[in-house]
């Protein structure tokens, strides 16, 4: 979660210093992390209702959102009782429907969600003529060790 922060906050920065007003990309970006909130919420057992999986948030919200939403996870994954991640979570999904997932399989979804949809961005940028930052985890992995 700390790369996951780490790439998202390059690919924030991004698009606050390169085309903050486009609302296709804010809508990726708003995504990426309204899920990040949603999945937290599902595997603690909160109804995920204040976080519409769509909604365009300004950058502002977003900067807040991208902190408090991994204060939140690393609070989680610190706090964890267990010493493995493999509890099993009952939730539904933005359709009602009923699924069950391991809490490991949960956190290895939402770091590759937010790959998926960082390379969605970085795409959009490169159209643009922008060149979007590398996010890759071994670029992280030699700032932060």
């Amino acid at each position: 979660m700390r790369y996951n922060h780490w790439a998202n906050g390059r690919i924030l920065k991004s698009i606050i210093d390169h085309c903050p007003d486009d609302q296709d990309i804010l809508k990726l970006y708003s995504h990426l992390i309204s899920a990040q909130y949603i999945w937290l919420l599902r595997i603690k057992g909160i109804p995920i209702s204040t976080f519409p999986i769509w909604e365009i948030y300004n950058l502002d919200q977003l900067e807040t959102m991208t902190n408090e939403s991994t204060e939140n996870w690393l609070q989680y994954l610190e706090s964890h009782q267990f010493e493995t991640f493999e509890e099993m979570i009952f939730y539904q999904n933005s359709q009602g429907k009923k699924f069950e997932n391991s809490i490991g399989q949960i956190i290895t979804h939402v770091a590759n969600h937010s790959t998926h949809h960082r390379a969605q961005i970085s795409l959009s940028l490169r159209q643009k003529d922008i060149a979007p930052p590398a996010t890759d985890y071994i670029f992280y992995a030699r700032e932060a060790f």
